[in-house]
């Protein structure tokens, strides 16, 4: 619960990547964030200060309005999802078509006393239609696997490969749960923080809040952007690269300093190439590939987080390794990590993320005609070359 005394701090909410509304106990409402705005065209003038059923009719309905009153009076925040509700807030995308929306509506108390609710909307659209082309896959696979039941073994491979996607297919939907939840968490905590401050934070301390927000956002925005390219792929898609001379050491430096400066434990020993090159590539899509490769290093490192970044030339190629003394891999997990959903599961490691990262990095690298291996040896840690060519042949 939130404790409130003007109801202008809830204006921090428009930094939000969700949607925000702020309710009174007679369903007027009070704040329209400014993602709503853009999401549905209707402005916050036009919108506030009206009472919610008037202005969308269906939430009269008992199953929409009578659990929002419950929070109103007191009650525990509620929750309409995106399964049984689809939406709250009709967003049309496509005409017919509307944004898949997940609900939470909690209660706020100002220091007035007055009760309010802050409902919050979550656009699951894209992340809904990725677990419905999983759906679809496995589909595709039972009705294989019914055609071929007189070849016994076939079949016996095909049963094996369906549970192992049901389960991958189980993993990755509470995986996206967990991980969409987390940074909304962070974005949704330091909000209450600020409009719970009544003036008391110093401008330092709300710049560090604002950017603990900002930074909930961007984790929200880079798990849809993996989502998308994922369902690119699906669709047969390759990525539209920007093809740039490019001096790719700059790239990697620029990465490894964004990770030192946010992982104070991991030590990183770096070895650069002694010819500054230019290479002909996409330097955000090299970025990306960077950047999961040093993540999962650092996540899947024991507490003796040292990393080494190497980078040369080699017959024309440019090649950059990355080497970590985590818990490693054995040949069978080696071998399907670039499988999308695909996780390492060791019991003695809690690591979170949607499985997407690998299989994004082996569609770049493809992309720009340049290979990657991975060498890994359970408890002794991982290594990682990329290579890629000098200049790309354009397709």
């Amino acid at each position: 619960m939130v404790r409130e005394s003007s109801l202008e701090s809830f204006l921090i909410l428009d930094h939000s990547p969700i949607g925000h509304i702020v309710l009174n106990q007679d369903l007027i409402i009070h704040f329209w964030n400014r993602r709503l705005e853009s999401w549905t065209n209707l402005s916050r003038q036009s919108v506030v200060g009206c009472h919610l059923v008037s202005k969308f009719p269906h939430l009269g309905a008992p199953r929409y309005i009578t659990r929002i009153k419950d929070v109103l009076q007191g009650g525990p925040p509620t929750i309409f999802s995106s399964q049984i509700h689809k939406y709250v807030i009709p967003v049309e995308i496509s005409p017919g078509r509307f944004a898949i929306q997940h609900t939470v509506v909690a209660p706020v108390h100002c220091r007035s006393g007055e009760s309010l609710a802050l409902v919050s909307i979550e656009d699951v659209t894209s992340l809904t239609e990725a677990i419905n082309q999983n759906h679809a896959a496995l589909k595709h696979l039972t009705e294989e696997v019914a055609e071929r039941k007189k070849e016994a073994e076939l079949r016996k491979e095909a049963e094996k490969g369906l549970r192992r996607m049901d389960r991958m297919k189980n993993d990755f939907i509470a995986a996206a749960a967990h991980e969409l939840s987390t940074p909304l968490t962070t974005v949704y905590g330091y909000a209450q923080m600020l409009s719970d401050s009544s003036g008391q934070l110093s401008d330092q301390q709300k710049m560090e809040f604002i950017d603990e927000i900002l930074g909930g956002s961007h984790a929200l925005s880079k798990i849809v952007d993996d989502l998308l390219d994922i369902a690119r792929f699906e669709r047969g898609k390759s990525i539209a690269l920007n093809l740039e001379k490019t001096d790719p050491d700059k790239v990697v430096r620029t990465v490894v300093k964004h990770f030192r400066d946010h992982n104070r434990r991991v030590q990183f020993i770096e070895d650069y190439s002694a010819t500054s090159e230019h290479i002909e590539i996409d330097a955000m899509r090299f970025c990306q590939v960077l950047e999961n490769i040093v993540s999962n290093a650092i996540k899947y490192s024991r507490q003796e987080k040292r990393i080494l970044v190497r980078t040369c030339w080699l017959d024309k190629n440019y090649v950059v390794t990355v080497v970590d003394h985590g818990i490693g891999m054995d040949q069978s997990q080696a071998a399907k990590i670039f499988e999308k959903f695909y996780r390492v599961d060791n019991s003695d490691t809690s690591v979170r993320g949607l499985g997407l990262g690998m299989s994004i990095v082996k569609q770049i690298v493809d992309q720009h005609h340049g290979t990657i291996e991975i060498r890994s040896q359970p408890g002794k840690g991982t290594t990682v070359e990329v290579r890629l060519p000098k200049r790309v042949a354009h397709e």
